[in-house]
């Protein structure tokens, strides 16, 4: 199958606009923040982004709560997450794109079918662009994204892309990472906020080893939550794989923009969810006063863009991913 553009309705009634070729489908939720509502792995028939069980995707009012809006799937967090100020006014919490409108054109010419999203900020003099394609069969994602700056001051700004993954007990997640800090901590076993320590290996006492393995995922029972940074990336990719079928994603970027990682490890301690959200994030801390406070804050100059790429490659056969490989335009994982 070459690459294809579909239309539809979700149960909610919103326009769904989807992508697909035999490898992958992607599909979009403009009216609701430009929400990416399912990314299927299509040769296992399964959706690898979590789905809020007791919650359907439909927009929300600006300022809206995130958290009790939140539906899964994946999300855009800019240019603040946590609530945020730019200019001594406040923002929505995890930022303005998820509960604003955008508007969207789609195409398939040949090989490559396109779904090509736009928002405006509305404290943030900015717009913000993402354009999601999947050439041929390829079981690659790609999300080319471009922000530019309409004030007349430059614009500061963290963001954070926001997939949420369904996951079991079997599955492993990879970060490239060293030094890792814990943010959040709903229990001892996951960790204290503000403690660091070697990525993956966790102090813990209740472990015979004396340490705990943080790439492995807990089940829903065990009723514990944490959010941790991965503040010193090695490299520009994170991964998740199904152990019990060598199947996975890893995310793919560019470093110098998403400079950390945040882990949201959610095993039942959280609304009773279990999923993990693997966050490329530009800044740490995402609070944007914060990020500027700590000199870790973006910032475009007047009239100023930038562009990235970043790709959701499906992987098989393996049970780890240790190395992203690229050989031209092509992502090899390992």
């Amino acid at each position: 199958m070459t690459a294809r553009v579909a239309s539809a309705w979700n149960p909610a009634g919103s326009e769904l606009v989807s992508l697909e070729n035999d490898a992958l489908r992607v599909s979009v939720l403009p009216e609701a923040g430009g929400h990416i509502f399912e990314l299927v792995d299509r040769a296992a028939e399964r959706d690898l982004l979590w789905h809020n069980p007791r919650m359907s995707p439909r927009p929300a009012p600006y300022g809206a709560y995130f958290d009790d809006w939140w539906s899964g799937g994946w999300d855009e967090i800019f240019p603040s997450g946590d609530r945020g100020t730019l200019h001594g006014e406040l923002m929505p919490y995890m930022g303005e794109l998820w509960c604003i409108p955008w508007t969207t054109e789609s195409w398939s010419d040949g090989d490559e079918a396109v779904i090509l999203g736009s928002a405006f900020g509305t404290v943030a003099p900015a717009r913000f662009e993402r354009r999601l394609s999947l050439r041929g069969d390829e079981p690659v994602l790609r999300a080319r994204y471009r922000i530019e700056n309409l004030d007349v001051r430059p614009l500061s700004f963290t963001w954070g892309i926001h997939p949420a993954f369904a996951v079991t007990s079997n599955h492993r997640i990879d970060v490239p990472a060293g030094e890792t800090l814990v943010g959040v901590s709903s229990d001892p076993s996951m960790g204290v906020a503000g403690q660091t320590y070697r990525w993956p290996s966790l102090p813990d006492a209740t472990m015979p080893s004396g340490a705990r393995d943080m790439r492995r995922v807990r089940p829903r029972e065990d009723a514990v939550f944490a959010g941790h940074w991965a503040t010193d990336l090695q490299a520009g990719w994170v991964g998740l794989t199904d152990t019990s079928t060598r199947r996975g994603v890893a995310i793919v970027f560019d470093p110098g923009v998403f400079r950390h990682g945040w882990l949201w490890q959610v095993y039942g301690g959280w609304r009773g969810h279990h999923h993990v959200a693997l966050e490329p994030w530009t800044s740490h801390p995402q609070q944007l006063e914060d990020a500027v406070a700590a000199g870790q804050a973006m910032e475009l100059g007047v009239g100023a863009v930038l562009e990235t790429e970043v790709s959701f490659v499906l992987h098989q056969g393996l049970e780890a991913v240790t190395a992203i490989e690229r050989r031209g335009d092509t992502i090899l994982v390992r």
